[in-house]
């Protein structure tokens, strides 16, 4: 080989090798990004007290509020999603003590007892699970549009694993979607939900309360929270001569309600309960489960200052379930 054409062939090697490692490092740079990628977290829930569909009687109530939280990337699809149903039904004709059992439809698993009628055999939980997956990688749009008018879905590939009545996962879904806003979370991080609801009679037992605490939070590597949505809802149904008062239908979260809530004049710090909620989600952000369990005083209220200083109201059931929404 002449010399001029050693130095063309070691030329063209290096403009490879500088191409190749241009491409390769190119590479990493793009996953790198990807990985650090901020992600908008957003959460939902509709809530309804209706008739018992299985004991219609005026002294029996049906309390549902099926949630949802989403982690969404900059297309507004879906990285990830989680569901879970609070349904409750209390019964006057029964002892008044805490007879019903009060965990959400996923808590419950088995116990549900879902799988033996379903057409596909098929736990409450599991077809959750398939809607799920399903729902990853799309928009809201293509997430309603799995059902028909009926509620059921009629996307081949939703049916394969959830016949149930599906209306109330696609709308749920999609009110979580549009309210998804930057709180810190990246495309990489865990995504978590947890409901928790207590029951309680008030006024002589004159009227029945069941409350349920939400609670949407996103981990990373560590287990430290990086976004944090709680929010709250109240069925108070009024009794009378022995049977339900209480008027059927939709009702609003605590968040929803902001100033209809009305806190504010009872707030020694002159914040309604959506403001001190946001201060609390705010508090959260780069703690742990246990950090946040730490910040329940006494009197189950803020022990920690910087929370104290924005968030006031009683704390020990919400810090427990954001504790527990970190640890599932």
């Amino acid at each position: 080989m002449t010399k001029m054409k050693k130095i063309l062939a070691l030329g063209l090697a290096g403009v490879l090798a500088v191409g190749f490692a241009a491409c390769s490092n190119s590479g990493a740079a793009d996953e790198k990004k990807d990985e650090a990628a901020t992600a908008k977290t957003g959460f939902a829930v509709i809530s309804q007290i209706k008739e018992d569909e299985y004991n219609k009687s005026a002294t029996a109530l049906e309390i549902d509020s099926v949630a949802a939280a989403v982690l969404v990337d900059a297309d507004g699809k879906v990285i990830d999603v989680k569901i879970d149903e609070a349904q409750t039904k209390p019964d006057l004709t029964k002892d008044a003590g805490n007879v019903e059992d009060l965990r959400t439809k996923l808590a419950k698993q088995g116990d549900y007892g879902m799988k033996n009628a379903s057409p596909i055999q098929k736990e409450w939980f599991e077809q959750v699970a398939a809607f799920e997956a399903w729902a990853k990688g799309k928009t809201a749009d293509e997430i309603k549009a799995g059902v028909d008018e009926t509620g059921y879905a009629t996307d081949a590939d939703l049916k394969a694993g959830c016949t149930i009545y599906a209306n109330g996962f696609t709308s749920v879904v999609a009110k979580a979607i549009a309210q998804a806003t930057d709180c810190g979370a990246k495309a990489t991080d865990t995504l978590k939900l947890s409901l928790a609801t207590s029951k309680s009679y008030q006024s002589n037992e004159t009227n029945l309360e069941y409350d349920t605490d939400y609670a949407a939070v996103t981990l990373d590597a560590q287990g430290k929270i990086t976004s944090c949505i709680i929010d709250a809802s109240q069925a108070k149904c009024s009794i009378e001569n022995g049977e339900f008062t209480v008027a059927k239908g939709e009702y609003k979260s605590k968040k929803e309600l902001k100033e209809e809530y009305n806190m504010k004049g009872a707030s020694p710090i002159g914040k309604e309960w959506y403001e001190q909620a946001a201060h609390f989600e705010s508090w959260a952000i780069g703690k742990t489960a246990a950090e946040v369990k730490a910040c329940i005083g006494d009197d189950m209220k803020p022990s920690d200052a910087d929370l104290a200083a924005g968030c006031t109201i009683t704390i020990s059931s919400i810090a427990n379930n954001v504790a527990n929404a970190a640890t599932l």
